[in-house]
């Protein structure tokens, strides 16, 4: 895989992830995450949102 290609393939992933988690913070719903010592922890969305991209949490 050239450079390109991977450079291409990662900004395609960041904006799937950006949209679904924008989507799921649009929905108020949790979305799940490991914390520290790898324990699975449920975490509002709005918040993860809020704090990844340091914008505000959208609504319909």
């Amino acid at each position: 895989m050239s450079e390109q290609e991977y450079d291409i393939l990662v900004k395609g992933l960041e904006k799937a992830q950006y949209n679904t988690l924008r989507m799921k913070a649009m929905r108020n719903e949790m979305i799940l995450q490991n914390d520290a010592d790898g324990n699975i922890i449920r975490v509002p969305a709005r918040e993860v949102f809020t704090q990844l991209y340091n914008e505000p949490a959208p609504t319909y």
